[in-house]
C-alpha cells in the first residue's frame, strides 16, 4: 500500500471516529454531563454514608452524585431551598440540578436524611427518563395513585399541586418509591434499579412517621386539654365578674344606709360590714 494511501485511509478513520463521538456525545449530552458532575465530585463523609445506608444500586448513586448533594445546617438550607421554603415546610430539595437534604439532628427521626435523600434522587431519575420511558412509567405511577387511601397522603399531594402545579406525576415517583410499602410488580421492577433493598427504605419512613403520628396525638390531645381548661377559666371569670358586681351593689347598698341611718345599732352595722368583708 502507499503512504499517500495510507494516510488517507488513516485520516478517514479519524475522521468518522470523530463523527461518531461527535454523534455519541449529542445523543448523549445529559449522561456525558453527569458523568463529568460524578467524576468532579467527592462526596462528603455524611453524603456517603446516608447513600450507603439507602442502598442505592450503582445507577441510583450515580444519579445521586451526579446531583453533587450536600448536607445543609439551616442556614445554607433555607438558602439553597428558599423558593420551596417559601411556601411549604421541606426536608430537601432538588434544584438547579444539585441535591440539597436538611440536617435533621433530632434522633428520634433517624433514617429521615435517608429517605429524604432517596425521595430527591427519584427527581434526578425521573428527569432523565426518556419520553417513551417516562409515559410508561406515569401510567403506573397513575394506576398506582388510585389505590392510596392515606388522607395525609393525599392532603400532602393536594399541597404540591398548590405548590408546584404540574409536578404531581413528578412527586408521586419519588413518594411511591421512597415511602409506600407495597406496589405493582411492574413497579417494584422498575424501582430495583435504583435500590437495593427498597422494603428497608420503606421501613425507614414508617418508623419515623410513627413518631410525627405520636406528636401529633399528642398535640391533639394537649390542645383539647387547653381548651377544656380555657372553657373552665371563662366559667370561672364569668362567675368571678357576677359576684364582684353583686360585691358592688351590695357595697353601694350598706353605704347609703349607713349614711341614712338606717341601722338600728352600732352591733348590726358592725355585723353587716363583716359580712362584706368576707
Amino acid at each position: 500500500m502507499q503512504p499517500n494511501n495510507r494516510h488517507s485511509i488513516i485520516r478517514l478513520t479519524l475522521l468518522v471516529l470523530v463523527f461518531v463521538g461527535a454523534v455519541t456525545v449529542l445523543f448523549n449530552r445529559q449522561f456525558v454531563i453527569d458523568q463529568l458532575r460524578v467524576w468532579q465530585y467527592t462526596p462528603p463523609a455524611n453524603v456517603e454514608a446516608i447513600s450507603r445506608r439507602v442502598q442505592f444500586t450503582d445507577r441510583g448513586k450515580f444519579l445521586f452524585y451526579t446531583a453533587v448533594p450536600s448536607v445543609d445546617d439551616k442556614k445554607a438550607f433555607n438558602n439553597h431551598c428558599r423558593q420551596l421554603v417559601e411556601k411549604t415546610a421541606i426536608l430537601g430539595c432538588y434544584t438547579n440540578q444539585n441535591i440539597y437534604i436538611y440536617n435533621v439532628t433530632d434522633a428520634r427521626l433517624d433514617g429521615i436524611k435517608e429517605v429524604t435523600a432517596a425521595h430527591e434522587m427519584l427527581h434526578v431519575a425521573y428527569d432523565r427518563l426518556s419520553q417513551a420511558e417516562k409515559s410508561r412509567v406515569d401510567r403506573l405511577i397513575e394506576q398506582q395513585a388510585t389505590s392510596l387511601t392515606d388522607q395525609k397522603l393525599l392532603d400532602r399531594l393536594a399541597l404540591y399541586d398548590k405548590t408546584e402545579p404540574g409536578e404531581r406525576l413528578n412527586e408521586l415517583h419519588s413518594i411511591l418509591g421512597s415511602e409506600i410499602s407495597t406496589l405493582s410488580p411492574e413497579l417494584e421492577a422498575y424501582y430495583r434499579q435504583y435500590f437495593v433493598n427498597r422494603t428497608a427504605l420503606v421501613a425507614l419512613s414508617n418508623a419515623y412517621e410513627k413518631v410525627f403520628n405520636q406528636v401529633e396525638e399528642q398535640q391533639k390531645t394537649l390542645i383539647q386539654e387547653l381548651n377544656a381548661l380555657a372553657e373552665t377559666i371563662t366559667t370561672l371569670s364569668d362567675e368571678y365578674t357576677k359576684a364582684v358586681a353583686t360585691l358592688r351593689v351590695d357595697i353601694d347598698n350598706f353605704n347609703q344606709r349607713a349614711a341614712a341611718g338606717s341601722f338600728s345599732s352600732q352591733q348590726a352595722f358592725n355585723a353587716e360590714r363583716k359580712q362584706l368583708l368576707v
